[in-house]
């Protein structure tokens, strides 16, 4: 067990951070493609995403496609 604790203490919290915000890209994208929104609208905010990567992310949460929204 001390051997893991020694592992994510050596961590270097940019790479955590990096992960996180590629793991958020990911899923915004992931569910960008699987919403019923129009292609273009799609391809506009994975381009928004992907070129602006918080700021992106951020919006697309606050005004991207709702997928749980059209299921219901």
């Amino acid at each position: 067990m001390n051997a893991a604790l020694d592992w994510a203490a050596a961590l270097d919290p940019r790479l955590v951070l990096l992960a996180l915000l590629a793991a958020l890209n990911l899923w915004a994208t992931g569910i960008t493609a699987l919403s019923d929104a129009p292609r273009r609208e799609k391809t506009l905010w994975v381009a928004v995403i992907f070129l602006c990567p918080i700021v992106g992310s951020v919006l697309w949460f606050v005004f991207g496609p709702k997928l749980w929204a059209e299921r219901r």
